[in-house]
C-alpha cells in the first residue's frame, strides 16, 4: 500500500507526533521515509540589518538541523530508512513538487506549527495539501501521542470517495492488528456491512455501527465513545468547486478531531 512516505516539518511538537505515525507505518509497510524541511526566504524579516543572504543560509541550517534532530529522535529505532530534504522555495510548490520527486504515497503532517513562520508553513500548507494532493494525506494535531493504531474508523456511505478511503482503513488496520470500525449516517447500512464483510475476509476484525444526525458530528461523537486512534475518510474530487471545497463532511471532521485523520482523495 505505502512505499514512500513524506512527512514535511517544522519541528513543532504536531510535527514531531506526525512523524511518529508516518515512521509506524513506514515500518509496518515497509516503506522509504522522506523527511522535508522547507525554508521560505519571503517569510524572513526585510527590515533585516546586515546580510540578508547570509541570514537565510543560517536560518537553512538550523531549520535542516532541526529538522533532522527532531525527525532522528523518533526515527532512532525504526529499521526502516529515512531521509532528510532542507529546500528552499514556496512552501505549497515545494512540497507539492517534492510529493512527485519521492514518488509519494502518503504525507504525513501536522496541522499547525508554533507560531509566526511556522504557523504559516503548517498551517495554511496542511489545508492546502489536503485540497490539492493526488495522495492520501494524514493530517495529525498537537497531541502527544506514541502513534499506537489499535482502532481504526471509516466512514462510509457507499460512494466512491468513501470505497478509495475503505481500502486503506482495511490495509492499515490489517498491518497493524487494528479493529476496524465500519460507520454510516443515515438509514442504509448496505454499504457498512459489505465493507465489513470484506475486511473481516481479509483476516480484519470489524464492527458496523449506524448513528443518525449530522454526519461530521456523528462520525466525532463516535470516535471520542469508540476510543478511535485513527479516522479515515474520502474526499470529493478535485476538480471545479470540489477542489476547493474538499468536502463539507470531511473538512468539518478535520478541523474539530483530535485523533489523527487520513483523507483520500481520487
Amino acid at each position: 500500500m505505502y512505499d514512500s512516505i513524506l512527512i514535511p516539518t517544522d519541528g513543532s511538537d504536531a510535527a514531531s507526533t506526525a512523524a511518529r505515525y508516518g515512521l509506524a507505518l513506514a515500518e509496518r509497510f515497509d516503506a522509504t521515509v522522506h523527511v522535508l524541511s522547507i525554508v521560505d526566504p519571503d517569510r524572513f524579516v526585510t527590515d533585516a540589518v546586515g546580510d540578508v543572504d547570509d541570514l537565510i543560509r543560517r536560518q537553512e541550517k538550523r531549520l535542516h538541523e532541526r529538522a533532522r534532530a527532531d525527525v532522528d529522535r523518533v526515527a532512532a529505532e525504526s529499521p526502516v530508512p529515512v531521509e532528510t530534504h532542507v529546500v528552499e522555495g514556496r512552501p505549497s510548490a515545494v512540497l507539492a513538487s517534492a510529493i512527485d520527486d519521492y514518488d509519494t504515497d502518503l504525507v504525513a503532517m501536522g496541522t499547525h506549527g508554533r507560531s509566526g513562520v511556522d504557523r504559516y508553513l503548517f498551517g495554511s500548507l496542511a489545508e492546502r495539501t489536503l485540497r490539492t494532493a493526488h495522495v492520501p494525506v494524514l493530517t495529525v494535531r498537537e497531541v502527544e501521542s506514541d502513534a499506537t493504531v489499535d482502532e481504526i474508523l471509516i466512514a462510509t456511505d457507499g460512494s466512491d470517495g468513501a470505497e478509495r478511503a475503505s481500502a486503506h482503513a482495511v490495509a492499515i488496520a490489517a498491518a497493524s492488528g487494528a479493529r476496524l470500525h465500519v460507520l454510516t449516517v443515515g438509514d442504509d447500512d448496505a454499504p457498512a456491512r459489505s465493507l465489513a464483510a470484506r475486511a473481516r475476509e481479509a483476516g480484519v476484525d470489524a464492527t458496523v455501527a449506524v448513528r443518525t444526525g449530522r454526519p461530521h458530528e456523528a462520525i466525532l461523537d463516535y470516535a471520542d465513545e469508540a476510543g478511535v486512534d485513527l479516522v479515515t475518510l474520502g474526499s470529493h474530487g478535485r476538480t471545479g468547486v470540489e477542489r476547493v471545497l474538499l468536502g463539507s463532511v470531511a473538512e468539518r471532521v478535520l478541523r474539530a478531531a483530535t485523533t489523527p485523520v487520513l483523507v483520500v482523495g481520487p
